[in-house]
């Protein structure tokens, strides 16, 4: 028994907190919103406030897992550097949070997080080679491999969001030209609005995002891709339209093995993945290696016809 824990999904315009009972249950949500102005100062007084409002709800939690918009260097609790985010640099996050609330803290990437989440709620077996993306104000992903996480060499795997689909498009938060950030996630859909009205912007979205998730399949040949985050709640259409995208972009064989699906976790997927691993550190559990040897969660042909024309100057 561990008692309550505060899991927080960090995000670029709003942070989602949720506070897990004993069994993994959801006992509250409590969604606040933020911005790029959300510097390590602010964000360890908001957890504060959370922390303090469960507690007046009847929820003292014993410890808090974030997880986090950026690079994070897991093992020491580290968040390396953001995009969605100003005044991120080497912050010791876990360090400066639990100096504050005297309870274990634990930091992961966001959309690590969501992805050993989902694979838990699904169950086993686990599939093979599952990528992760979720789409919000900004765009980020997830790869594992036979239930477990991979980190990549640096622990920075699965960064799509920072893939080039365009180099002739704008510039992106990263300093790069084109990448699928500025091309496909919900800030671009609300610049896009104006001028091109609501549907033809989650259309021009929709189609980017296909392109990008295409490029991954054809590296990684995974057999789930799961769609998680903010712009999903759009609704059918948008999924609709990436998986149409999609299926004229990839080889045949490697679209017959793969299905494109929604998070079963819903919005709150990076929220319960970080209250899970909160869990652990509660528990004082040693959590199982990843693919890459870092410490991680432990989870208990046929033709078609062409598409019209990209939308000139964004992406081709």
């Amino acid at each position: 028994m561990t008692g309550p824990v505060l899991g927080v999904d960090v995000g670029g315009s709003k942070v989602l907190a949720v506070v897990l009972d004993d069994d993994g249950c959801v006992r509250l949500t409590r969604k606040r919103a933020t911005g790029r102005g959300t510097d390590p100062d602010r964000l360890v007084r908001l957890v504060v406030t959370l922390l303090d409002e469960a507690r007046g709800a009847g929820y003292a939690c014993t410890a808090v897992g974030l997880g986090f918009p950026g690079l994070v260097d897991h093992a020491h609790g580290l968040v390396r550097s953001s995009v969605m985010l100003d005044g991120w640099c080497e912050v010791a996050l876990t360090e400066e949070l639990h100096s504050v609330t005297g309870i274990p803290c634990v930091l992961d990437n966001d959309v690590n997080v969501a992805a050993l989440a989902e694979l838990e709620a699904r169950g086993s077996p686990p599939p093979s080679c599952m990528l992760m993306v979720a789409v919000g104000t900004g765009i980020g992903g997830a790869i594992c491999l036979d239930g477990e996480l991979f980190r990549g060499v640096s622990g920075v795997s699965g960064e799509i969001g920072n893939t080039t689909i365009d180099p002739s498009a704008e510039f992106c938060w990263c300093g790069r030209r084109g990448c699928l950030n500025v091309l496909a996630s919900g800030s671009v859909i609300e610049e896009l609005t104006p001028r091109l009205g609501r549907e033809g912007a989650v259309t021009h979205a929709a189609r980017a995002l296909g392109v990008g998730i295409a490029n991954a399949v054809q590296l990684l040949n995974p057999d789930l891709v799961v769609l998680g985050g903010g712009v999903l709640e759009i609704g059918d259409s948008f999924l609709a339209q990436v998986r149409e995208t999609l299926a004229h972009e990839v080889f045949p064989e490697a679209l017959a093995a793969c299905r494109v699906e929604r998070t079963v976790l819903g919005h709150a997927a990076a929220a319960i993945g970080a209250g899970r691993l909160a869990a652990q550190a509660g528990a004082g559990l040693q959590s199982s290696p990843d693919r890459s040897g870092t410490p991680g969660l432990t989870r208990p042909s046929r033709s078609l016809p062409r598409l019209p024309p990209l939308l000139p100057g964004r992406f081709t």
